[in-house]
């Protein structure tokens, strides 16, 4: 199978001109938007994870033949000369489970709950795409499984054949867990966030018994396999991971969507390794900014939560201390093994240790973690600050720029 690597070489070795910019989503007034990717990665974006790929230009619903034939206002201008290549690119081999899967699980769903789960991008008001279904893709090897379903990466057999990771959920499984409104949140959500940051999803669309989600394909895969195989990161590598993270929940907060449940599991890493925010299951969007639900994952909850009061974006930024204590010390800062109760009460009087003497930190890394993780979410230091601490500034590339005033 072609590696990830010799991808990136046979992309940059199309020189294509990268003339048409990602469609963009303005952020909140006290930022301004992330520049967009370069290099490499840019040319990866337009000609495999494909920035905006199969968005209706029209803004109507297309026949599933504009697919088949493309017009000029929707195909890419440099997609040509990368046709012979791009179909070079391996994929991996199908292992059928679809169908294996079709055959064992998942019944049919009516009523209320098939209306609610007969979900369609083409349909979609704000973003409509073209038409999909699963004959409009060759299938690859898998990319995991999920709780409702497996991901497999595929391309799309129209020119110029886009690669995307194919998400499956069956529905009578939703409707068993009763979670049908957080699934089509989860998908409303994620369908209008444009962050170089935020894992991207193109489109989606169902059958009989599924909702299939077209999503960005994340080559190097998830944070958390990373993360178990190294036991912890660098200083170096955290410090650009948090940096990213906390340019990308800026944008989010800036949306009014707090992501709720940040986590290695739920992160994944780009071509180039750059980070991506995914899995919106339990984000909310809520202008109001106040929230009382219990969620997220127990190391990962704040005091607030924890103690069943009122909450808002600022989560995300006991998350953020959290996940950076991780990373560097290679397990989370209040985990409790032998009890869940004692992880409550760590969490509720943050009973914060920096005791590990395998793991000798820095003084700022140590500052930041302290910073965001305190009691009072008012006092939990604000994201554009983080952009600016010395641990996060000192590890920079010195191409990113950060533009938080």
């Amino acid at each position: 199978m072609t590696s990830v690597n010799a991808v990136t070489r046979q992309i940059a070795a199309l020189e294509i001109s990268n003339t048409k910019k990602p469609a963009s989503t303005a952020r909140a007034p006290a930022t301004k938007q992330a520049a967009p990717p370069s290099g490499n990665f840019t040319k990866l974006l337009t000609k495999y994870a494909a920035p905006n790929p199969f968005t209706n230009a029209s803004n109507k619903p297309t026949n599933p033949s504009s697919l088949r034939h493309p017009t000029p206002a929707t195909q890419p201008a440099a997609a040509k000369p990368g046709h012979a290549a791009q179909r070079s690119i391996d994929i991996g081999s199908y292992d059928g489970g679809l169908e294996i899967d079709n055959e064992k699980r998942g019944e049919r769903v009516y009523g209320e709950a098939a209306e609610e789960l007969a979900l369609d991008s083409s349909v979609s008001k704000k973003h409509p795409t073209r038409e999909w279904s699963l004959h409009d893709f060759d299938m690859g090897r898998p990319l995991g499984k999920g709780k409702f379903g497996r991901v497999y990466m595929v391309r799309t057999k129209a020119e110029p054949k886009y690669i995307v990771a194919l998400k499956t959920l069956y529905k009578s499984e939703i409707v068993q867990s009763k979670v049908e409104k957080q699934i089509r949140r989860e998908i409303e959500i994620q369908q209008n966030l444009r962050h170089p940051n935020v894992l991207r999803l193109y489109g989606y669309f169902h059958d009989e018994k599924r909702i299939f989600l077209m999503l960005e394909f994340a080559g190097k895969g998830e944070l958390y396999k990373q993360l178990s195989k190294y036991h912890r990161f660098s200083e170096r590598r955290s410090s650009r991971y948090i940096d990213q993270m906390a340019d990308a929940l800026i944008y989010l907060h800036g949306k009014h969507v707090i992501h709720r449940d940040i986590k290695p599991e739920n992160l994944l890493l780009g071509i180039n390794g750059e980070l991506k925010i995914g899995d919106f299951g339990w984000s909310v969007h809520a202008p109001g900014n106040r929230r009382m639900t219990l969620c997220g994952t127990l190391d990962y909850l704040p005091p607030e939560m924890v103690e069943g009061k009122e909450h808002n974006e600022k989560v995300d930024y006991w998350a953020l201390g959290v996940l950076t204590y991780e990373f560097v010390c290679g397990f989370p800062p209040f985990e409790d093994r032998n009890s869940v109760n004692n992880t409550y009460r760590r969490i509720a009087k943050v009973d914060l240790k920096f005791e590990d003497k395998d793991v000798r930190l820095s003084e700022e890394v140590k500052d930041l973690i302290t910073r965001l993780l305190r009691y009072d979410p008012q006092k939990r230091i604000p994201l554009t600050e983080v952009q600016k601490h010395p641990w996060i500034v000192k590890y920079r590339p010195k191409e990113t720029v950060r533009d938080s005033t």
